[in-house]
């Protein structure tokens, strides 16, 4: 991820990858030289992401023949954000090199994702930076650019880069071979039950697979599997009446949590540390409701949390 100062770039990969919200990226101090982060995304795939600072003393160490080979090669993805509300012939300058070592160290990249970030600012002058970086390039070179116009604020730069990212699973075997076993493992649980089931990734709260196929959520929804202060009150009266029973207190440890409609039972499950899985019933009744509650003990589930906790990334 590249691109000139105060472009978003760290805010981007901070509310997308690690549920920020905006405000607590809202003052954050620029990135110096350049971020490596690690996460997994949707649970199924490691992105290893370099936020390259944007300062003008960094580019020029990105761009040097002793550092270009290094920062530009063996991407897999590559991304440049700019700030919609600064048209500067220097931004011109950087997006030319940008392209030129990416495509020389990295020649394997078929397409740059380009992100005109701030465009929710009334001097947002998306159509203006646009012209900018696109004069002069060959038509081939246009045809190797996908440019979006976007608002880390409003929500929408998260929502194109996960779009980049749920490609790239697409194109990773490894990936979809995960993604295949997981999908294989929720059907194994709902074969015996009257019930449908979503597995999200936590630390992203991105839907990872169900059994309904092709399923979205909003992004940016989190799932947080939390009590808080009733999880503490809960833990309180349970020491009294271990006390008062003459019993061994032992730590309390978050199940499941159910909610009921009208019509259905729903209930979450913590499976392992990172991933929450949702089971939604067909119907309301005892034989659903005791069924389902025997498969989330059950030898099916049971798999599934061995496999999720042995995933070597």
């Amino acid at each position: 991820m590249f691109g000139p100062e105060n472009a978003g770039k760290t805010s981007l990969m901070r509310t997308t990858c690690l549920g920020y919200n905006f405000m607590k990226v809202l003052n954050l101090k620029p990135t110096k030289s350049i971020s490596r982060e690690n996460f997994i995304f949707r649970g199924i795939m490691e992105i290893n992401l370099w936020d390259a600072g944007g300062q003008s003393h960094y580019m020029e160490r990105y761009f040097s023949e002793s550092h270009r080979e290094l920062v530009f090669s063996e991407v897999t993805t590559a991304v440049f954000m700019v700030d919609s509300t600064v048209v500067e012939d220097r931004i011109k300058e950087v997006f030319d090199k940008f392209l030129n070592y990416i495509f020389e160290f990295s020649p394997h990249i078929k397409i740059v994702y380009v992100l005109l970030n701030k465009i929710d600012l009334q001097e947002s002058e998306e159509d203006k930076i646009y012209k900018l970086l696109t004069s002069g390039l060959s038509e081939e070179l246009n045809n190797r650019l996908a440019v979006t116009p976007v608002s880390v604020k409003e929500g929408s730069a998260q929502h194109r880069l996960i779009e980049i990212l749920d490609y790239e699973i697409q194109q990773n075997t490894l990936s979809l071979q995960r993604l295949g076993k997981i999908r294989h493992l929720l059907d194994e649980l709902k074969v015996n039950t009257l019930s449908e089931y979503l597995l999200f990734n936590q630390p992203d709260g991105l839907l990872i697979a169900s059994t309904l196929g092709k399923f979205e959520s909003k992004p940016l929804q989190f799932m947080k599997f939390e009590i808080g202060t009733l999880d503490s009150n809960v833990y309180q009266i349970y020491s009294k009446i271990m006390n008062l029973l003459n019993s061994d207190i032992s730590p309390l440890e978050l199940s499941t949590v159910i909610y009921e409609s009208e019509e259905s039972y729903i209930l979450i499950k913590e499976v392992s540390s990172n991933t929450v899985l949702m089971a939604v019933t067909k119907s309301k009744n005892e034989e659903a409701f005791f069924t389902i509650m025997k498969t989330l003990t059950g030898d099916n589930f049971n798999s599934l949390k061995q496999y999720l906790s042995n995933v070597n990334f």
